[in-house]
C-alpha cells in the first residue's frame, strides 16, 4: 500500500491540547490505524493522557487506565515486543496477552515520549484491529518524528504544571500568614499638613523578592487572589485598635473580591465607620452589577470607599459614576513632576471638578517634591500620600510618627 506523503509542518494551534489531536490524528490516518492515543505511565499504570479514536470512544478515551501488566508499554521499553507491530499473530507474547484478543489488536506501533531530563514520560502509539502489512521498520522513524511533536507539548505542559506547583506553594506559604505583614502610610491634608488616615499596604518576606503587586498578580494566577486578599484586610484591620479612634485605615481589593460578598463579614469584626475600601481601577470590572451591589452594601454598613490609580486604569468615568466612590486617587504617574507638566495639571483639575460634582474629596498618590505639593494645592486636591510626608511603616512607628505631629 503506497501512501501520501507527510505534512510535517503543523500549525501551532494555541492550546496544547489542540496540537496534541492534530498530531494523533495526523498519525492514525497516515498509517491508517483506527486509535492513536499518547500515554503517560504513573505508579504501573498506563493512563491514557489523549486520544483520537473514531467510533472507538469506548474503549479509548482521557483519562482511561491499564496496569501496565494488561498492555504491551513495558514489553516495548524493555525490548520483549518490537515498536512495529504489522501483525500481532506473529509475536508469540503479544499473542499470549488477553488485551489482544479482548480488543482485538491486529497491528501496533508505538514509541516512548521522554521527559525534559531524559526519563519516559509515557507511550505514543496507534493500532488497529486487524493486520496492516504495510508497516515496517522505516515507518519507526516516523513514529518517533511525531513522537517528539508530541514531547514538546507534554514537557511545555510538565514546566508549566511544576510553575503553577511552586506558585501554589508560595502562596499557601503566604496564606500562612509568617510571610505577609501589614505597613502604614499616612495621609495628610494639603491644606494644614494634619494627618487624616493611613493606608495598609501588604509586605512579603517570602522567596523570591519582589513588589507586593506580583504576590498578588500570582496569587492570581493559581486561582488564590480573593483569598490572599481577604487575610491581608483582615491583617489591616487588626491593626486598628493600635490607633487613635479618630484614625481610619484604607485596605485594597480588588473588584473580584469585593464582589464576593465576603468583605462585609471582615468589616463587622471592627468598626465599619473607621475604614475606606479602595478598589483598584485598572483592575478590569466583569460583573459590574455586583460590584455596585457590593459597594452599595458596604456604605450602607458605613463604611466609605475610594477608586485607586484614577487615570491609571480602564474603567473611566463611567465606571466612576456607576460605583460612586467617597474618594478619587489620583494615580503616582499624574503626579509625578506636575509642576512641570500642564498636560497632567489640567487632567487634575478636571478630575478635580469631577470630585466636587459628585460630592468626593481626592487624594494625590506619590507625592514627593515641595513642587508637586504647591501645584496639588493650587489645583485644589485635598489630600496626598508620599514620601514626602513619611514611608510605610510598621504599626508602631505610625503610632510614634502620629503622636510626634499631633503635639
Amino acid at each position: 500500500m503506497s501512501r501520501l506523503p507527510l505534512k510535517l509542518d503543523l500549525d501551532s494551534p494555541t492550546e496544547d491540547g489542540d496540537t496534541l489531536d492534530l498530531i494523533l490524528e495526523t498519525v492514525r490516518t497516515h498509517f491508517d490505524m483506527q486509535v492513536a492515543y499518547l500515554s503517560e505511565i504513573i505508579d504501573g499504570n498506563s493512563v491514557f493522557r489523549a486520544v483520537n479514536a473514531p467510533g472507538f470512544e469506548a474503549l479509548a478515551f482521557p483519562g482511561a487506565v491499564f496496569s501496565l501488566q494488561e498492555v504491551y508499554c513495558q514489553h516495548i521499553l524493555d525490548g520483549r515486543l518490537p515498536n512495529v507491530m504489522a501483525d500481532t499473530g506473529d509475536h508469540p507474547l503479544a499473542v499470549s496477552m488477553p488485551i489482544t484478543a479482548n480488543i482485538p489488536i491486529g497491528s501496533h506501533l508505538s514509541v516512548p515520549v521522554y521527559r525534559d531530563d531524559g526519563s519516559v514520560f509515557g507511550m505514543f502509539c496507534c493500532l488497529r484491529t486487524t493486520p496492516n502489512p504495510s508497516l515496517g521498520e522505516r515507518d519507526l522513524k516516523v513514529m518517533e518524528t511525531f513522537a517528539n511533536l508530541a514531547g514538546r507539548q507534554i514537557n511545555a505542559g510538565l514546566r508549566r504544571r511544576s510553575e503553577l506547583s511552586e506558585a501554589e506553594a508560595r502562596i499557601d506559604d503566604a496564606m500562612g500568614g509568617a510571610t505577609l505583614r501589614m505597613v502604614l502610610q499616612p495621609i495628610v491634608s494639603l491644606q494644614t499638613g494634619e494627618p487624616i488616615k493611613f493606608e495598609a499596604l501588604s509586605r512579603f518576606s517570602g522567596t523570591p523578592c519582589r513588589p507586593p503587586n506580583l504576590w498578588y498578580e500570582e496569587a492570581r494566577r493559581v486561582g488564590r487572589q480573593v483569598d490572599l486578599e481577604a487575610l491581608s484586610i483582615t491583617k489591616a484591620l487588626s491593626l486598628l485598635p493600635q490607633l487613635p479612634p479618630d484614625m481610619t485605615i484604607g485596605v485594597n481589593a480588588s473588584p473580584e473580591t469585593i464582589a464576593t460578598g465576603m468583605l462585609a463579614d471582615i468589616i463587622r469584626t471592627a468598626d465599619p465607620k473607621r475604614i475606606v475600601v479602595e478598589v483598584t481601577e485598572h483592575d478590569i470590572v466583569e460583573d459590574q452589577e455586583r460590584l455596585s451591589l457590593e459597594l452599595d452594601r458596604l456604605k450602607a454598613m458605613g463604611v466609605r470607599t475610594a477608586v485607586d490609580d484614577v487615570g491609571a486604569g480602564f474603567s473611566g468615568l463611567v465606571a466612576l459614576l456607576r460605583m460612586k466612590p467617597d474618594i478619587l486617587k489620583l494615580d503616582i504617574e499624574l503626579i509625578r513632576d506636575i509642576d512641570s507638566n500642564p498636560a497632567k495639571q489640567a487632567l487634575v483639575a478636571g478630575m478635580v471638578h469631577f470630585a466636587e460634582k459628585t460630592s468626593a474629596s481626592t487624594i494625590a498618590e506619590g507625592v514627593e517634591t515641595e513642587a508637586e505639593r504647591d501645584m496639588l494645592c493650587q489645583l485644589k486636591v485635598h489630600n496626598a500620600q508620599g514620601y514626602l510626608f513619611a514611608k510605610p511603616m510598621e504599626v508602631e512607628d505610625a503610632k510614634a510618627w502620629l503622636a510626634a505631629k499631633r503635639k
